[in-house]
């Protein structure tokens, strides 16, 4: 590969990392065309995207894009995940792809300003959706509410009880 397609290639990966909040690297080995062309697919359905880089030009491009600590992550034959909504939404559907396709492994990731190893992407992997979180927080919430409101309901039903037992006890 020529110097100018490498700076070209390198250019276009810098302009695609630049402004980057999430992404997943993953490792590639032995994955016929066919199988990734269908896990692009996959992914497409979920807004995601998957690049096959050169780890070389990759690493020139995350470092001018100034997240050069994720270029550590590159090492064999890898592939950068990228898209979706939040950071544990991306790594679900990169955990999920290597555990349905062989030649596929976590390498590690990048998410709110830092880089995770492959351990604590797997770890992500396993956090429940931000949906089901919130839903169990508002559940939460709403029965701490509704018992307050039976405490305090209480406390006037109690005060009533009292008031008609003073009633009765006067008559």
């Amino acid at each position: 590969m020529s110097k100018r397609l490498k700076a070209l290639i390198a250019g276009e990966l810098e302009n695609d990392f630049k402004g980057l909040d999430k992404c997943v690297i993953v490792g590639l080995t032995g994955i016929p065309a066919v199988k990734a062309d269908e896990v692009r697919a996959g992914l497409a359905d979920k807004n995601m995207r998957l690049r096959v880089v050169k780890n070389t030009l990759a690493a020139v491009a995350l470092k001018q894009a100034g997240i050069g600590e994720l270029a550590d992550l590159l090492q064999g034959p890898s592939a950068v995940v990228v898209g979706g909504d939040d950071v544990v939404e991306l790594v679900k559907a990169a955990a999920d792809l290597t555990r349905q396709a062989d030649g596929f492994s976590l390498l590690g990731g990048y998410g709110e300003g830092r880089v995770f190893s492959a351990d604590e992407v797997e770890k992500l992997s396993k956090i429940p959706p931000r949906q089901e979180l919130l839903a169990g927080l508002a559940g939460a919430m709403s029965s701490t509410l509704s018992n307050f409101a039976g405490v305090l309901g209480a406390v006037q039903r109690n005060f009533v009880y009292a008031l008609g037992a003073l009633k009765d006890q006067k008559s």
